[in-house]
This record gives structure tokens, sequence and C-alpha cells, in this order.
């Protein structure tokens, strides 16, 4: 399979001739991220998506639901969280504090026991509990910083209670029935028996055409069902953000290669995602560690690569596309024929 690329919509890539500029460059599907979602703006983008193809250009869409995420919320404006201070965490709707932090978490806290880490902002701040109760935990602060509104919660070591189906991405299918999606991604999966019902659901509507089912690998319950979750899906995504909170970083590389040698049994397709090139962001040229990785990630088989922030709020991401076709291409070239 050709190695393709997917891109992720936003600001950077708002208009008709933006979006035309990088499907032209190479970018097969663009992918849009329902944790933000804003359907007017999706509905534009998804209107010149058309036109494009209408125009004879190649291109696929992917909505990437929400999931069961945890996040901090309910803060007005940004504080810091001291080293060695306590704090405590509660899943009461109040507002949060330098003393108490509130999450979108309704069902409970009890399942958090002494000694568990809780790491919010991609493991920049980490907690750890103290203090064990049902709507109010104490924890203390082993690695603080400023903490924002919205900021993303991971407990690794703790398999919390979530519905199969939450309720926002039962009310985001809708629109992504109208729409035609040709991927849906699942955030958070952790066994097949999650994918299994999103099937179920997936069935009573009436697709033209039923799109591929992606389950997004970024936890440590996923990797220990890896197996069965890939046999139950479309393809897979080495979805290194949260993952890389829930496993060792050093461990990433591997698992990422492992993931893809599964799918590839399977013959099912991989995607690899994440900070693929984090740098571009802010600079015109990715940094040399990055187009090794990208290599890497091609050598390992990976069918698509996925770029995120690079894309939807980077200052180049046209450039983005440009060079990951360059390194695709050569790549591809080299371990087909060599130097």
């Amino acid at each position: 399979m050709t190695k393709k690329i997917i891109a992720t919509y936003g600001p950077s890539l708002y208009g008709y001739d933006n979006l035309l500029k990088i499907i032209k460059a190479g970018s097969e599907v663009i992918r849009f991220n329902f944790s933000h979602a804003d359907i007017e703006v999706f509905d534009k983008a998804l209107e010149d998506i058309k036109k494009i193809k209408e125009n004879g250009y190649y291109v696929e869409t992917m909505a990437d639901l929400k999931g069961n995420r945890i996040r901090v919320r309910n803060i007005d404006t940004p504080f810091n969280l001291v080293n060695k201070k306590k704090v405590a965490i509660s899943s009461k709707d109040i507002k949060s504090s330098n003393k108490l932090i509130c999450l979108d978490y309704p069902y409970g806290l009890n399942q958090i026991k002494k000694g568990n880490k809780i790491y919010i902002d991609d493991g920049n701040i980490e907690l750890e509990c103290v203090k064990e109760g049902k709507e109010k935990i104490e924890t203390v602060v082993r690695r603080g910083g400023i903490l924002k509104n919205r900021k993303g919660v991971n407990i690794p070591d703790v398999n919390l209670y979530f519905p199969k189906l939450n309720e926002e991405d039962i009310k985001d299918m809708d629109y992504i029935v109208t729409k035609n999606f040709d991927m849906i991604a699942l955030s958070f999966v952790r066994n097949s028996n999650e994918i299994s019902e999103f099937k179920k659901h997936l069935n009573k509507f009436n697709f033209k055409k039923l799109p591929l089912i992606v389950s997004k690998i970024e936890n440590v319950w996923a990797v220990k069902n890896l197996n069965s979750i890939i046999r139950n899906s479309d393809g897979v995504m080495v979805a290194r953000g949260d993952l890389g909170i829930s496993l060792p970083l050093y461990k990433i590389p591997f698992f990422q290669k492992k993931i893809i040698k599964i799918a590839k049994k399977y013959s099912k397709f991989s995607i690899v995602a994440t900070q693929i090139f984090e740098s571009m962001i802010e600079h015109y040229r990715p940094t040399r560690a990055e187009i090794s990785d990208l290599a890497n990630a091609i050598e390992d088989g990976c069918d698509y690569i996925m770029f995120s922030a690079e894309t939807a709020v980077g200052r180049y991401p046209l450039e983005t596309i440009l060079t990951a076709k360059a390194v695709i291409k050569y790549s591809t070239k080299y371990l087909k024929n060599g130097i």
C-alpha cells in the first residue's frame, strides 16, 4: 500500500485555497477532530472538500470522535500548582482553584487509590493520590506547573468506569452520518467489546457507504488487548501522545512496531500519529530527528502518517505535507532498491 498522509483540519487550513494546496501537495485524508468541533466551520470545510473532489482531486475525510477523555474544567484564570503542595480533585461541577481541581468525570473517584498518579496536560503536571474518597480525593503535587482550563487528564493505572458509548459521541454521530465521512476514529478504546457496541450503533444509521473504523491505541488497556481490538477494526492508529503517558516513553517505538506488525498480520491498515513534525508548528524545517522518525515509521510498515497541530494550527502546513511527501518518496524507493 502506498503511504498516505492525513492532515488535521484547523485554522491554518481555513479557506478553499488552503485546503486545495495541501490536497494537491499530497494529503489524501482530512481529519476533523471532534474534541474541538465547531460545526459551522466543519460545514464550510466539507463544502470546500466536496468542490475540490468535483474538480477531480482525490481526498477522503476522517471523523475523530472525542471518546472518553477526562478534562479539567471551570478554570477562569490559569493558576500555578506548586511542587509538594496539596490539592484536592473533585468530580462535582464547581469552580477550580489551586486548592481544588474539578474534572468533567461524573462517575465518582472511588476507583482512585493511594499512590495512583494523575497526569494533566500531556503529563507536564503530575499529582499523586494521598487520600481516597468518592467525590473528592486529596493529592500532592509531584510535578507542578501552570494549569489551564480544558487540559486533558490521564490516570493510567486505573481502569475507570466509562459508558461504552458516551453521549457526546452519539450526538456527533448524527452529524457524521449526514456528511458521509469515510473513516471514524474511536478514541481511548480499551477492548474489542467497545468496538462491537459502536458497530451496533453504527448499523442503525442509513449510511450510503459504511465508514471504516479506526481504533486508536492510546492507553495501557488497549495495549493489553491489541490482537482482539485490531481484529475487530478496519484500521488502527498508534496514538503516541496519550500512549506516551500510559506507557514509559522508551517503550513507545517498540509498541509502534508491534502494533503495525499485528495490523499487517490481520490485513488491517495502520496509522502513526503525534509529533511527526512537531517543530514545524513554528519552524519552516523539521528537525533531523523528526525526519528519521518518519523514515523509521515507513520502514516499520505503517500505511498512513497523521499530522495534528502541524497542519491544524501550524505556520507551515503546506511545507509540512511537501516535506513528508519527499521523505515518503525517498524512503519507499530506498526500501525497494537501496541507495
